[in-house]
């Protein structure tokens, strides 16, 4: 218990058996929605309040552990990209807004580069990195859910909508970094490219999303191709 409740356990390594064991938890899960996608769609409203719940339940659960082990807001303020991703999916489970599920697919790109490259994660046997599972498996997988139980599909507009609310985010996101000596967006401790100084990092990163985007929406479109070709078979 005095493990799960440390606020300063030692972070994951990349490719170590705690990396591993969110990997292969989140496939577990994902391999579960697809076999189950026609219950899920058929019972699309339990299946979202549940999830709402669990959504607000971890956010609970993290912004009250940092309250009581003592807030800092160069850390715990919901700026890091995979926090708001997590937001928009609950807004996006309890108003079923396609809008927001434009947003949250395009910002939920940077949660998969999150994953497959951990920087500062803490083992599952934590309560922060049970959290970070937790929301990165809703961030990741919100989308699917939505595929399968509303045939939403992302779209060009849909990807103009979420560049223009990235540039609101990153604009909050540098303040934020600027006023508490933050690292939102990765934009201090920068895990990629750690020689290259501002402004210049972050008009990569900017330049990144956009190729980012860019790559998920043409990815989806190809799937799009392929399930509704298989479905008419």
């Amino acid at each position: 218990m005095e493990d799960f409740l440390d606020p300063h356990p030692p972070w994951i390594a990349i490719g170590g058996p705690e990396h591993l064991l969110y990997v292969l938890a989140l496939l577990l899960v994902a391999a579960v929605l697809l076999a189950a996608r026609g219950w899920v769609r058929e019972h699309r409203t339990g299946v979202y309040r549940t999830l709402a719940v669990v959504v607000v339940l971890q956010q609970l659960t993290l912004y009250g552990f940092y309250a009581t082990t003592g807030w800092d807001p160069a850390e715990t303020l919901p700026l890091h990209i995979s926090r708001v991703s997590a937001l928009l999916g609950l807004v996006y489970l309890v108003t079923g807004s396609r809008r927001v599920m434009d947003v949250l697919f395009f910002f939920g790109l940077w949660a998969w580069a999150s994953f497959a490259y951990p920087q500062n994660i803490q083992p599952p046997t934590n309560i922060l990195g049970l959290s970070f599972f937790v929301n990165h498996a809703v961030t990741l997988l919100m989308p699917v859910l939505a595929w399968v139980t509303t045939d939403w599909r992302p779209s060009l507009p849909g990807m103009r909508r979420a560049l223009l609310w990235f540039g609101v985010y990153l604009v909050v996101a540098v303040g934020a970094n600027a006023a508490f000596g933050g690292n939102y967006f990765y934009q201090r401790e920068r895990p990629l490219l750690p020689w290259l100084e501002q402004p210049w990092y972050l008009l990569a990163s900017v330049a990144a999303t956009v190729v980012l985007f860019c790559l998920g929406y043409a990815v989806s479109r190809l799937l799009a191709r392929v399930t509704d070709r298989a479905r008419h078979l």
